[in-house]
């Protein structure tokens, strides 16, 4: 099934590419629609397509002593998958696997690369979504180093909340805490303690439903400047343990 020129469209990564060559692209391409649990590609595979998940969640992993698995990251929409490594044409250096049912657009790699050789300004966008990507990485290795993972934790669920005028606030994470542990970069153990942290300031669990009775105070301790015209200025940093 063909993911359609509209699809492709409203895709920033195809943002340099005009009609004509969007109709090619969706020529190529296929929406696949696929179930949880599912492998897209393997660690040390050369990925033939670029994936673009469009629904649904995936974990990136590494082998890890004898038979284990390391998650190193839980990636939702709307994003390319290994992007760097699958235009570049190199082995992939994580295993992609569906954690839920999930859409994506995959693209033969080999024909994209040479479309983007014979017109290399369509490269620009891809080059945007790389420096935004490399950006992202930084960002991310600065909050590993610099905040506990109870910090990471209250910054991951306040980006689930919705509205954070209606008090309390609840929602349902999108997926198990085993794959939370490895999005916010800790483990099963640390995620734990992190919620028992939290506790103290009114976030409660049970099962998968989150309720967040002050959302100020959680801000405050994962440091994140309040929203403007919110009128409330940022408290002062809280103390915390790893």
């Amino acid at each position: 099934m063909r993911p359609g020129i509209e699809t492709l469209r409203n895709l920033r990564l195809f943002a340099s590419f005009d009609e004509e060559q969007l109709g090619r692209l969706n020529d190529l391409a296929d929406l696949a629609r696929v179930g949880p649990d599912e492998v897209l590609f393997r660690e040390g595979d050369a990925p033939e397509g670029l994936n673009i998940l469009l629904s649904g969640y995936v974990t990136m992993s590494r082998v890890q002593g004898e038979g284990g698995e390391a998650l190193t990251d839980v990636v939702g929409p709307v994003r390319p998958l290994a992007f760097a490594t699958v235009l570049l044409g190199l082995p992939a250096e994580v295993a992609a696997k569906t954690v839920t049912s999930s859409r994506l657009v995959v693209l033969p790699a080999a024909e994209l690369r040479a479309m983007i050789a014979a017109a290399p300004r369509l490269g620009l966008s891809f080059l945007d979504h790389a420096l935004a990507e490399a950006r992202d990485l930084a960002v991310e290795s600065a909050r590993l180093k610099l905040r506990s993972s109870a910090q990471r934790l209250a910054e991951y669920l306040l980006g689930l909340i919705d509205d954070p005028e209606t008090l309390p606030a609840r929602f349902v994470l999108p997926y198990e805490k085993r794959f939370l542990a490895g999005k916010i970069g800790c483990s099963q153990e640390n995620l734990s303690r992190a919620f028992a942290a939290l506790r103290r300031l009114g976030v409660e669990t049970q099962q998968a439903v989150v309720v967040v009775r002050d959302v100020a105070a959680l801000r405050d301790f994962a440091r994140i400047a309040p929203p403007r015209g919110s009128g409330r200025a940022a408290a002062a940093p809280r103390a915390v343990a790893s």
